[in-house]
């Protein structure tokens, strides 16, 4: 597992390669949450706010989401995990498909996605996945593991193929809008085998003008 001064270097990397923006948060905890997997994870709060700064240029807005558990429990309860052991920090927005989705869950670290590398079981699709909303990408039936992503369009074909929204964005939209697209010729995205091993020092090499969540806080309510 890295440690903290092994990931500190990453990030000094990930910064002299990505040119383009600071991290904010280098002195956040991170990687101190565990995964308790096969255990179910402890249960997250009934609704809470994540705000995902980033190095858009375009707006200074931070990407706020509101996560309702009552929509998915499973996939809240991890997805709280994930964003108290700082998981999205630095993660790259790896895959847009423009009028589909954006995807990101790719951790900055190998190891870090490494860890939180085990499944979780579904839940019932409760909400249809409209634009904004916020939902697992999975790989099949029982496979939802970190990988989410937001609708940019009403997607409700998605519905039927088990894809249960969680939470929806509720403020941020033009720096969802504003978000490149590292591979505007593949909807595949980049490469997610590479980026799994390599992490951030591999994607910003690769495609330096990708999008990265800079800061990930929870918050208590929608800051005006």
């Amino acid at each position: 597992m890295m440690n903290l001064s092994s990931f500190l270097a990453l990030l000094l990397v990930v910064t002299l390669v990505a040119g383009q923006f600071v991290n904010e948060c280098a002195n956040a905890p991170y990687n101190n949450v565990p995964n308790n997997s096969p255990a179910a994870d402890p249960q997250a709060p009934e609704e809470f706010y994540v705000s995902f700064g980033t190095n858009v240029t375009s707006s200074d807005d931070p990407i706020v989401m509101k996560i309702t558990r009552a929509w998915a429990p499973l996939g809240v309860d991890r997805f709280f995990q994930l964003i108290a052991d700082k998981y999205y920090q630095n993660a790259a927005f790896f895959r847009v498909v423009p009028d589909f989705v954006i995807q990101f869950g790719i951790a900055a670290s190998p190891d870090e996605t490494k860890k939180w590398n085990t499944n979780i079981p579904d839940d019932p699709v409760l909400k249809s996945n409209k634009q904004w909303t916020l939902t697992y990408a999975t790989a099949g039936p029982g496979t939802r593991t970190s990988q989410v992503f937001i609708n940019l369009v009403d997607n409700a074909g998605l519905d039927d193929q088990g894809f249960a929204p969680f939470g929806e964005v509720v403020s941020g939209f033009d720096t969802v809008k504003g978000i490149n697209n590292p591979t505007p010729g593949s909807s595949d995205g980049a490469n997610q085998e590479l980026y799994t091993k390599k992490g951030n020092e591999w994607i910003l090499s690769k495609y330096p003008d990708v999008s990265i969540i800079t800061c990930v806080e929870q918050v208590d309510q929608l800051q005006k």
